[in-house]
């Protein structure tokens, strides 16, 4: 077997390997985010409360308030007003700025083994090549 046929094999092994748990991966994350609705940007305030924090905002017409948990108001460097992001379809969910990460990790998980799935199809294709 010619070293260029070996690369091949290995190519495509690991392009089935990467590119059919990949490209699922990728859109699940997708539908997710669609699943997920539109998010605007507020101004929120954080206020303590006893031992926890608790953000109020104005959004939809009406006030809202949640109390943050703790990795929440560690994120926070204190009090006062910061962004965050709100639900369009329903106000009185609020999230800090950045994606879940349940979505994140599908994201960064099927990115990573599509493009190893396409550099490994890539590999096949060296024999027709050469």
């Amino acid at each position: 077997m010619e070293p260029i046929d070996a690369a091949a094999s290995i190519g495509e092994l690991v392009s089935w390997l990467c590119l059919v748990p990949g490209i699922p991966a990728l859109l699940a994350a997708w539908l997710l985010r669609v699943r997920d609705g539109g998010w605007s940007e507020v101004e929120i305030i954080v206020v303590r409360a006893g031992e926890r924090a608790v953000a109020r905002w104005y959004a939809g017409g009406g006030f809202h308030e949640r109390r943050l948990s703790r990795s929440e108001g560690m994120r926070l460097a204190g009090d006062g007003a910061h962004v965050a992001h709100v639900s369009e379809r329903d106000p009185s969910r609020m999230r800090l700025p950045g994606h879940p990460p349940a979505q994140r990790m599908l994201l960064v998980i099927g990115a990573v083994l599509t493009a190893a799935g396409l550099v490994g199809f890539a590999l096949s294709l060296l024999p027709l090549l050469a």
